[in-house]
């Protein structure tokens, strides 16, 4: 039996994660997550940009909550990077693992199989040089190339003609 080999990206560490957060907040989200960090970067310039409108218009209302979201958001910012870091890291390495598991099961499948199996093909051809114009039927135990390639992602067709041309 042979050994399967997985094409898989590489895991990120969740420790790593949480040391670049910790040392630069949002620049070391950029690690984990790039949407994530561009939000964390650019919602406190939103929450300036508000304020600034609020005074601008003199609307009390825009002004207050403005600053209070502000105050919020900085006292929990590098908070808010640390946790979105790690759970960044956490998805990423499980869709890494589901990835290679949906490999390795179709490893299985394509190995596993009965090898006294085949499958026949029939193509009918009208003969032109026929008069009585019969069809002629082609049984073979291996299957269409295109069809094969379809079923067996990842193969090349050396895969099928090292299989089926011997």
């Amino acid at each position: 039996m042979t050994t399967p080999i997985l094409f898989t990206k590489s895991t990120k560490s969740v420790g790593i994660a949480i040391i670049l957060t910790f040392l630069f907040g949002p620049l070391g989200l950029f690690y984990a997550s790039v949407s994530g960090a561009l939000i964390m970067i650019f919602t406190p310039i939103f929450l300036i940009i508000i304020a600034v409108v609020g005074f601008a218009i003199d609307i009390p209302v825009l002004i207050g909550w403005s600053f209070g979201l502000m105050l919020l958001f900085l006292l929990t910012y590098w908070l808010i990077s640390m946790i979105w870091a790690v759970s960044s890291v956490i998805s990423y390495n499980q869709e890494i693992e589901i990835e290679a598991k949906r490999q390795f099961d179709l490893w299985n499948k394509y190995h596993e199989s009965n090898p006294n199996q085949f499958v026949v093909n029939i193509n009918q051809k009208t003969s032109g040089l026929s008069t009585s114009g019969r069809e002629t039927i082609e049984i073979s135990t291996k299957p269409y190339l295109q069809d094969w390639l379809k079923n067996n992602p990842g193969k090349t067709i050396n895969d099928y003609f090292t299989r089926f041309e011997r």
